[in-house]
């Protein structure tokens, strides 16, 4: 059987025909949509992201929680993710919203604010434990406390004090109750030789010797110390330099000292136990009196810095046989001009006494 149109009916038909299409689409819209958004989103996980606590801060004091959490974004609109990854630019915030809530340890669920609507985020913890306390107000005395978990590169660390000698605590009242103490621990990995003071940060610890939560007005306060610096005792042995002079056979020196205290790191001074004082002999003629320096070869400090070296020296022996020949020609010389001089005494004593005997009968006679 042949079916026949009537050209008439054709347009009737091609109305109908884009009716029943508009309507398939129009049922299975959300579908399509779907479809496609799936094949096209984009995942991006940030880290570290603040929560924002609403509470009332004038009264209260919260604590027990983490201030940081994860948070997981995804969506078609890679623009608009890349806006929010920034930090920058970011408009959405992570929200704890503990205005309704009472004194107490209360379970808060995260919530995403200000995220824009084609994006989702998942928040990681979606819950946090947070603990509400009335705010309290105290001042405390500051005690410098070393870290005992750093190394103080072996530096002693003598008397310290903090400036402010006091600080203001604030806290819950239960909290308050629990401080034992106020400290500025100092990290003694960062003391040196050459410094005075530090910035440490303030803690409240309780008896058992734990941090407290707690809000300190100033957050840091200046440390300051001695540093009593390792020191050991080495002995000083003096070092010839030089060429001796031709008439010179050797030389004697004497230290006025032969020890001396040094001090520094202590790795470094375990590696000396003597120090050698140089002492030029080049030029000595006679005994001689210098001052030296102690040479400081290290990372150390030596006390005195000076000591002084006595050069005596010691002649060649034809040097002194020259010298003891020439002191006896000197002396028999002496004996010779001593006997001529008494000689000559003798023969004026005898001429004298001669004269004497002549003139005596003369006299007589003219009697």
């Amino acid at each position: 059987m042949r079916i026949k149109f009537k050209k008439s009916n054709a347009p009737y038909m091609l109305i109908s025909l884009v009716f029943s299409l508009i309507l398939f689409f129009n049922v299975n819209s959300q579908n399509f949509s779907r479809l496609i958004s799936s094949e096209i989103n984009y995942e991006e996980s940030i880290q570290n992201v603040p929560i924002n606590v609403l509470y009332d801060s004038d009264d209260y004091f919260v604590h027990g929680f983490s201030s940081n959490v994860s948070v997981k974004l995804s969506g078609a609109n890679r623009i608009q993710l890349n806006k929010e990854i920034d930090p920058d630019t970011r408009n959405f915030s992570v929200v704890a919203d503990l205005t309704n809530l009472s004194s107490g340890t209360h379970e808060v669920r995260l919530k995403a604010k200000n995220l824009s609507s084609s994006l989702f985020a998942t928040i990681e913890p979606e819950k946090i434990s947070v603990t509400i306390e009335k705010k309290v107000k105290k001042q405390f005395a500051v005690t410098p406390i070393l870290s005992s978990t750093t190394d103080n590169n072996k530096l002693k660390v003598g008397e310290m004090s903090t400036q402010p000698e006091k600080v203001e605590i604030t806290t819950g009242e239960n909290t308050m109750k629990e401080i034992e103490r106020v400290v500025a621990s100092v990290d003694s990995s960062k003391l040196t030789v050459d410094q005075d003071s530090i910035q440490a940060p303030i803690q409240a610890l309780n008896a058992s010797g734990e941090a407290l939560p707690i809000q300190a007005e100033p957050q840091n306060v200046t440390v300051n110390f001695e540093i009593q610096t390792p020191s050991k005792e080495v002995s000083l042995y003096p070092i010839q330099e030089g060429e001796l002079p031709s008439t010179v056979e050797n030389v004697k020196i004497d230290l006025n000292r032969t020890k001396a205290t040094i001090t520094g790191v202590q790795s470094v001074i375990d590696q000396i136990d003597s120090i050698g004082i140089p002492v030029d002999v080049s030029q000595i003629q006679g005994t001689v009196k210098k001052f030296i320096d102690i040479p400081v070869s290290g990372n150390y400090q030596v006390n005195p810095k000076t000591v002084s070296a006595q050069v005596t020296p010691i002649f060649k022996k034809s040097q002194e046989s020259e010298t003891s020949s020439t002191n006896h020609s000197s002396s028999s010389a002496a004996k010779v001009t001593e006997s001529s001089s008494g000689a000559s005494k003798k023969t004026e004593a005898s001429t004298t006494k001669m004269t004497s005997s002549q003139e005596e009968p003369t006299n007589q006679s003219t009697n």
